[in-house]
C-alpha cells in the first residue's frame, strides 16, 4: 500500500508542475471560489441563480452562435429561462436534461452500446423577498425503475420529487437550509460515473442506478471571502426503503490558500438499519489559468455491516484535470483509483480517462471521453477493459 501511494502521489506532483499552463469546482479557475456565487444551493449543484446563468453565457460557454457585433453582456441578457424575457422577480423556472451514451468493449467482437437516462427534471426556484433572503426551491425528475434503466423506455413513467429545500439567509455570512437536499460532502463532482461518486455510498437504494446523493435534513453554511464551513444533519431519502435510509451528519470546510487555491476537508457518519458508515476526506482545487484548472480528492470509507459485524476499509482518489482550449471547449483529463479493503489481495482498480470537455453554446455541455480501466494487486493484474461515452446536457 506504501508502494501505491507513493505512486500516485508522484502522479500527482507530475501533473502539478507539468500542468501550468451545473456544481463545477473546476470554475475555480473562472475566479468564483464559492459555489455560493452561481447556484441557489451554496454547496453547488442544483438550479443557477440569475448571476450563475449570465456568468455561463457571458464568459464559460462558446459564443459561436451569436454575431461578434453582440458584446457579452448582450449575451448576458439571453441567459433567462425564456431569453430576453424577464420573468417576475419571485420565479425562476427550470429544466435539466442528462443522457450519457456508453460503448463499451468498442474495438472487440464483444462491444456493447447503450444510453443512459440520467437526469430529466423540471423545477421552479421562488424568492419571496426581492433581495433573495427568503428562498425556496422545488424539482421534480423522470426516475426509471432500476429494472428498466437504459431500457430506452419514454415519457414520464416515474416522477419523484427529487430535491425540495427552503433557505434563509442569516445576517452576512450565514444560510440555513431545510428540505431534501444533496449530502455535504467532498468535492460535488458531476461525473455519476467517478469512482468517486459511485462508492461513498450516497445512492438511493430503491433507485439504484439513479445516483440520487439526496437526504432530508438541515444544513448551516459560513461564507467568508476566503474559507467557508458548512454541518448537515440529515435522516434519509422518503423514496429509499427503511432499512437503507442513512441519518447521519456531516460537515466540509475549505479554506484559500492563496489566488484561485483552495484545501479542504469533509467528514460524515452516517448509520442505517443495515450498515454504520464512516467517510473522510480531504480535497486540492488550483485555478491554473483562466478556464484552466485541476482538482483532487482523497477518501477513505470504513463501513461494517450490522449484524455480522464485517467491517471494510478501503479508500479512493480522483484527479482531474481541464486545460482551456479555446472559450468553451477543455481538454480534460481523469485519474482515480478504488480499493475496497487495505488487504494485499484487494486489487486497486484503476481508471483513465481523456476527452473533451465543451460548452459550444450557452445551455448546452457536451463531454465525450475514452477510458481504459484495470485492476490492480500484489498477486495478479487484471487485463484492460476499455469503453467510450458521450454525454449530453441541456439547461433551461
Amino acid at each position: 500500500m506504501l508502494i501505491r501511494s507513493i505512486s500516485f502521489a508522484l502522479i500527482l506532483a507530475t501533473f502539478a508542475f507539468s500542468l501550468q499552463s451545473q456544481a463545477y469546482p473546476q470554475f475555480i479557475s473562472y475566479g468564483y471560489s464559492s459555489c455560493l456565487t452561481c447556484h441557489v444551493n451554496g454547496q453547488g449543484s442544483g438550479p443557477l441563480n440569475d448571476y450563475g446563468r449570465a456568468l455561463w453565457s457571458a464568459e464559460i460557454a462558446a459564443r459561436s452562435i451569436y454575431p461578434n457585433s453582440m458584446s457579452d453582456e448582450d449575451v448576458a441578457t439571453q441567459s433567462g429561462f425564456l431569453g430576453s424575457v424577464e420573468l417576475p422577480w419571485w420565479v425562476r423556472p427550470h429544466v435539466k436534461y442528462r443522457g450519457i451514451n456508453v460503448v463499451r468493449n468498442p474495438t472487440s467482437n464483444a462491444r456493447v452500446n447503450k444510453y443512459y437516462q440520467m437526469q430529466a427534471d423540471f423545477g421552479s426556484t421562488f424568492q419571496f423577498d426581492p433581495a433573495g433572503r427568503y428562498t425556496a426551491v422545488v424539482t421534480y425528475g423522470n426516475v426509471p425503475a432500476p429494472q428498466n434503466y437504459g431500457a430506452g423506455q419514454s415519457g414520464f413513467q416515474r416522477v419523484i420529487a427529487r430535491e425540495y429545500f427552503a433557505r434563509v439567509q442569516i445576517g452576512k455570512t450565514y444560510w440555513l437550509y431545510a428540505g431534501l437536499l444533496e449530502k455535504v460532502f467532498g468535492l460535488r463532482n458531476i461525473d455519476h460515473t467517478s469512482y468517486q461518486r459511485a462508492y461513498q455510498g450516497f445512492t438511493v437504494r430503491n433507485d439504484t442506478a439513479d445516483g440520487i446523493s439526496h437526504s432530508q435534513g438541515l444544513v448551516l453554511h459560513k461564507v467568508e471571502s476566503n474559507w467557508e464551513v458548512a454541518a448537515n444533519y440529515f435522516i434519509g431519502n422518503p423514496y429509499d426503503s427503511k432499512p437503507f435510509k442513512q441519518k447521519g451528519y456531516s460537515a466540509m470546510g475549505e479554506y484559500e490558500v492563496g489566488e484561485n487555491r483552495r484545501v479542504g476537508a469533509s467528514y460524515l457518519t452516517a448509520a442505517s438499519d443495515i450498515q454504520d458508515k464512516n467517510l473522510m476526506a480531504v480535497h486540492y482545487r488550483h485555478g491554473l489559468s483562466k478556464g484552466s484548472s485541476f482538482m483532487f480528492e482523497y477518501g477513505l470509507i470504513d463501513d461494517v455491516a450490522k449484524g455480522t459485524g464485517v467491517k471494510t476499509s478501503g479508500s479512493y482518489n480522483l484527479l482531474e484535470s481541464l486545460i482551456l482550449i479555446t472559450r468553451g471547449y477543455h481538454f480534460k483529463l481523469n485519474v482515480e483509483r478504488h480499493n475496497k479493503e487495505f488487504k494485499p489481495s484487494e486489487p486497486d482498480k484503476w481508471k483513465w480517462s481523456v476527452g473533451v470537455l465543451a460548452f459550444p453554446m450557452p445551455r448546452f455541455e457536451f463531454r465525450a471521453e475514452l477510458i481504459n480501466m484495470r485492476q490492480l494487486s500484489n498477486q495478479r493484474a487484471g487485463d484492460d477493459a476499455w469503453a467510450a461515452q458521450g454525454q449530453i446536457h441541456v439547461s433551461l
